[in-house]
């Protein structure tokens, strides 16, 4: 069986002067391959989720909001995704989450007051700081993480109310 002599791809004009003006038809193939498959490994935007605390009375210390995606990270065995905390010096608080994945997700958060890191509560254990949960309805009691389950695609943002 004869060899057949195969053109190149890329016409040894355009190729002058270029990373791939040398070599052999085989080594510019893979290079032109692995510069396609680089491109295409390239990641889209990122999802984020984007949380605007409302209804805060009193300024000073830190909110603090934890993001959960899953019923068993909202029950503590887990925990949370992501956190974060941002200083209170206005009615409104908002905190940016970056490069989460799509899908469930819910919040908790507590205006820390005092900086002591905890949410304080009073002697009955009902908390004396503000709380919320996304998608909170005013019950008693924390909710389970369906009650407060929402969808993260693209840019998402949701407002939750200091209670």
């Amino acid at each position: 069986m004869k060899a057949r002599r195969v053109l190149p791809l890329f016409p040894r004009k355009l190729l002058k002067g270029t990373a791939m003006s040398g070599g052999t038809l085989s080594n510019k193939l893979t290079g032109a391959v692995l510069c396609l498959g680089l491109g295409l490994a390239i990641p889209g935007k990122a999802d984020q989720l984007i949380v605007d605390v409302v209804g805060i009375e009193r300024m000073g210390g830190a909110m603090m909001v934890a993001v959960f995606n899953s019923p068993e990270g909202w029950e503590d065995s887990l925990g949370p995704v992501a956190t974060a905390k941002d200083s209170v010096a206005g009615p409104k608080v908002r905190l940016v989450f970056q490069d989460l994945a799509p899908g469930p997700y819910a919040v908790k958060l507590y205006h820390d007051e005092n900086a002591n890191g905890e949410l304080d509560t009073n002697m009955l254990g009902i908390p004396s700081e503000g709380y919320g949960f996304s998608n909170y309805k005013r019950m008693l009691g924390e909710p389970d993480f369906e009650e407060s389950m929402f969808m993260v695609d693209g840019e998402t943002t949701i407002e939750i109310t200091l209670n």
